[in-house]
């Protein structure tokens, strides 16, 4: 009799390490309704439903089934093909709403942001070309206003040089007229002079 009952408490304990070292989560399939059991097989009455895709703890398997927790804390076997290791749809689709949602903010923001660098670059490149022309108008302007001065300086110059030979022609006329005046005057004041002196003698 104590062997018996050893036994069944081994046994009480196996199962129940099985079950505790068993539990993970599982999700229900995308069936529109799944049917739970009391027991794992098909001989047994169905105790309810579950809806799909929801989440469920498996706590052991024999066969087919398997043995489930819900969130409301029932226990029942359910067909094993009836639960998968994937997330359902319904639990899913939110998060890869949240996503897309998520990625298409920042795709909003990289456009925007290379909108606003794409409209800098334009307005820069824009400023460089009003500048480089303003520059080629300056140098341009600079560039006449040069050969302008050049073409005075060369009227100076031509007229300076004039200027200058109509001065060493002057002088050379005035130092002709005042060599001139000078002969004349040296060779007429010798016969004015001592004839008033023999005049002057004689009287």
């Amino acid at each position: 009799m104590q062997h018996v009952i050893k036994l069944f408490f081994s046994f009480l304990l196996l199962v129940l390490s099985t079950q505790v070292s068993f539990a993970e989560t599982k999700y229900v399939t995308e069936n529109l309704s799944t049917f739970l059991r009391r027991g794992a097989g098909d001989q047994f009455k169905i105790s309810g439903s579950i809806r799909a895709g929801e989440a469920v703890t498996v706590l052991a398997q024999k066969e087919k089934y398997s043995l489930i927790r819900d969130s409301r804390n029932r226990e029942a076997w359910i067909l094993t093909n009836e639960l998968t290791s994937s997330p359902s749809s319904k639990e899913e689709n939110p998060k890869l709403k949240a996503r897309i949602e998520d990625l298409s903010l920042k795709l909003n923001q990289l456009d925007s942001d290379w909108q606003q660098r794409t409209s800098e670059m334009q307005r820069r490149t824009k400023q460089a070309e009003e500048q480089s022309a303003k520059l080629l108008e300056q140098n341009s302007q600079l560039n006449r206003e040069l050969e302008i001065t050049k073409n005075k300086n060369r009227d100076l110059e031509a007229m300076l040089d004039v200027g200058k030979r109509e001065i060493a022609i002057q002088w050379f006329i005035y130092g002709g007229i005042v060599l001139g005046i000078g002969l004349i005057f040296g060779l007429v004041i010798p016969f004015i002079l001592p004839k008033r002196r023999n005049r002057g003698g004689w009287a």
